[in-house]
């Protein structure tokens, strides 16, 4: 996987691969819910208590968003092919918001989300940064764990819409990048 920084070009396939991670959310949630018809993509975002315009609102302005006040959006391609993307939003001299990170399904658990997150962590902690922070679906486990399993530590927890929220934390060392 080669990682860049984000292109307009990409746009398209970003908001692809974050579809279909939206979707998969909403098929574990339909499954604890046992509502298990077949979704549009606006109906899930409906059924998280949010619309598709302002869920996705960051991802069709990326550069101003998250590029243009000192934060990154990366995009992981694989045979040219957009596999993987996360970014941070900065929120303050030396705290900033992960977020986005997503795999494509077919290829998680293989290393490229560790990759990834590594590089933004360093890239976060070269322009300053010292905390990252983040919620991500309580629903999700596997996702927790990852966190978790680099160093992050609950904080709290939320919601994001209607759907149940994990808050994350963590501090980093800007001796280690």
């Amino acid at each position: 996987m080669r990682l860049i920084r984000y292109r307009p070009e990409f746009q398209e396939a970003v908001l692809a691969l974050h579809r279909s991670i939206v979707a998969d959310l909403s098929e574990g949630i339909s499954q604890q819910k046992e509502d298990t018809d077949q979704k549009t993509v606006e109906q899930i975002y409906l059924s998280m208590g949010i619309s598709q315009q302002e869920e996705e609102s960051d991802l069709r302005d990326i550069e101003q968003i998250y590029i243009k006040d000192g934060g990154e959006f990366l995009v992981g391609l694989l045979d040219g092919a957009v596999i993987a993307m996360g970014g941070f939003q900065r929120l303050s001299d030396t705290s900033a918001e992960l977020r986005r990170m997503r795999i494509r399904k077919d290829l998680q658990g293989q290393g490229y989300g560790s990759r990834l997150l590594l590089e933004l962590e360093q890239k976060a902690s070269q322009s300053g940064i010292r905390t990252l922070s983040f919620e991500t679906a309580r629903a999700r486990p596997l996702t927790l764990e990852f966190y978790r399993k680099h160093g992050y530590q609950e904080t709290g927890y939320g919601f994001y819409g209607e759907v149940e929220t994990v808050h994350f934390s963590k501090t980093l060392n800007p001796d280690r990048h």
